[in-house]
């Protein structure tokens, strides 16, 4: 093939995760690069899924997602983080919280957009704002204890600038921000409009403070 394929993603490196992957299989070491499951899954949620696929739920779902999932997301985050949210206009469900990532910057994105990325951060990230167009502002932690240099987070946000990508414990350092942090992000975000995209990686994660301070 003579025609080159997107430059964007052509650009991108091998990620990390991937290295890593390699690097373990080959010496027979211990992986702790990659967030991989310890165990299958408990059996009855196989089961389930399975019955699922035999009771003829196999059709292409609503856009947003089954409307019982989404409805079991809003009462999950509304018992646990204490966020009320409408299933009904909401609620995304996606394939994986990658994909939520690349539909967040490609829908919210316009060419020229500034987003702000903690780094180092989790790889995609960087690689879904260029493909959406957006303008990539590192913001670097501090590299003693990965704490967020205030003053620098403050300078970094501007007229262009429409959203921060944030989250704690920070992928891939496991950083968790203080709440004196997590407060600055959220005063930035309602001073300068713009959108705080929080990827939670589990559910009691301390960017539920941001999330919390931005409603």
């Amino acid at each position: 093939m003579t025609k080159p394929f997107n430059e964007t993603f052509a650009a991108t490196p091998q990620t990390v995760f991937e290295t890593m992957s390699k690097l373990s299989a080959k010496y027979n070491s211990v992986n702790l690069g990659q967030g991989f499951p310890d165990e299958e899954g408990p059996e009855t949620m196989k089961v389930i899924a399975g019955k699922s696929l035999m009771d003829n739920h196999n059709q292409y779902p609503p856009m947003l997602g089954l409307p019982e999932l989404r409805e079991a997301v809003a009462a999950h985050s509304l018992a646990n983080q204490g966020i009320a949210c409408d299933p009904a206009s909401e609620v995304v469900i996606t394939s994986g919280a990658t994909e939520g990532i690349a539909a967040c910057m490609l829908g919210l994105l316009n060419p020229g957009d500034e987003v702000i990325i903690l780094d180092p951060c989790y790889d995609s990230y960087v690689g879904m704002a260029l493909r959406a167009g957006g303008v990539v502002k590192p913001l670097r932690l501090r590299s003693d204890d990965m704490s967020i240099p205030l003053d620098d987070l403050e300078n970094a946000f501007g007229p262009k600038t429409k959203l921060i990508m944030f989250n704690s414990p920070h992928n891939p350092s496991g950083k968790v921000f203080s709440n004196e942090e997590m407060q600055a992000i959220a005063r930035l975000c309602i001073q300068h409009d713009v959108i705080a995209v929080c990827d939670e990686v589990g559910p009691h994660s301390e960017t539920e403070l941001v999330s919390k301070a931005l409603i």
